[in-house]
């Protein structure tokens, strides 16, 4: 007897039904694991966005920090660096799956520690992109960090002593799992109330031409308030780069716009970003591991 199907390939849904938590009961406790460091990404996607942004204004969030703004003939820099990552802990427990997936912005000031001034090289902004800081003295001073993962939160503020805390996001981002999206869209929410945010982002890199690059190793800055010293962290992402500078009058490649957030992040991005074009942005990918094809009929 013919088989219902012909084809050997059975008949799939275009969307399937996925379950989502709101999460309303408070942790049942904490438990003690190993502080490995370095910390290993199992995969990332990233985008970072950059401005330009005036030296005075930034000198007030760093001076008293000890750090000074980097000066990029005669301007400094913000960025912010919106990622998707996932990690394997490599052990877990009842209420800890030992693997996570997060999402993240930080809110970065490139800078580099007062006393070390003498050491810092001069170059472009668009050098620095391109090519990275060779001598690692620059760094990406984390104003904030805003991450949806309670595991990540308490790693990155117990060893890295990154000013991070928790949020949900809203996220539509170029993805192999994600086919026909080219648009990078996100929302980073109010910690509190879901229906406020702190920031929206929006990327189109249509008509933009990418210049390959590798600007790892990242020197990531915090201030430690109770030693009050600078401390640095190395991020080397293993592969390359695509930056694409946006030409002057291209207000259509990046629209970032503040929400109604009263978290600090909110003001301190009005401040820092506010209705400045953006000058640059850069992407990066690292390689997929595994590809798991379609199903078909095995026994036709």
């Amino acid at each position: 007897m013919a088989r219902a199907h012909s084809s050997p390939l059975p008949p799939l849904p275009s969307t399937i039904s996925i379950p989502t938590f709101k999460v309303t009961s408070t942790p049942s406790g904490n438990i003690d694991i190993p502080a490995s460091v370095p910390f290993y990404y199992a995969g990332i996607q990233s985008i970072w966005i950059y401005w330009q942004v005036e030296l005075p204004l930034l000198a007030r969030y760093l001076t008293p920090l000890g750090m000074t703004p980097v000066n990029f003939e005669g301007m400094g820099a913000v960025g912010i660096n919106f990622f998707n990552a996932v990690a394997l802990y490599g052990q877990g427990q009842p209420g800890n799956p030992g693997a996570a997936g997060f999402n993240e912005t930080e809110l970065n000031i490139l800078a580099f520690p007062s006393n070390q001034a003498k050491n810092v090289p001069k170059m472009s902004f668009r050098e620095f992109v391109t090519e990275g800081d060779q001598t690692k003295r620059i760094g990406a001073y984390r104003v904030w960090v805003a991450c949806d993962n309670p595991v990540a939160v308490a790693a990155g503020q117990q060893l890295y002593f990154e000013n991070k805390f928790l949020v949900p996001y809203t996220y539509n981002v170029p993805s192999l799992n994600n086919p026909g999206q080219s648009l990078y869209t996100w929302t980073c929410h109010d910690p509190d109330d879901v229906k406020q945010s702190i920031y929206q982002a929006q990327v189109s890199l249509s008509g933009l031409n990418p210049i390959p690059g590798n600007m790892s190793e990242w020197i990531d800055l915090s201030y430690v308030k109770s030693a009050k010293r600078v401390a640095g962290s190395r991020r080397n992402y293993f592969g390359m780069y695509d930056t694409y500078f946006i030409p002057k009058g291209n207000r259509n490649a990046v629209t970032v716009s503040m929400g109604k957030s009263a978290h600090p992040m909110r003001g301190d991005m009005q401040k820092l970003i506010g209705t400045r074009q953006a000058a640059a942005v850069q992407v990066f990918q690292s390689p997929t591991c595994i590809a798991e094809a379609r199903v078909y009929w095995a026994d036709q």
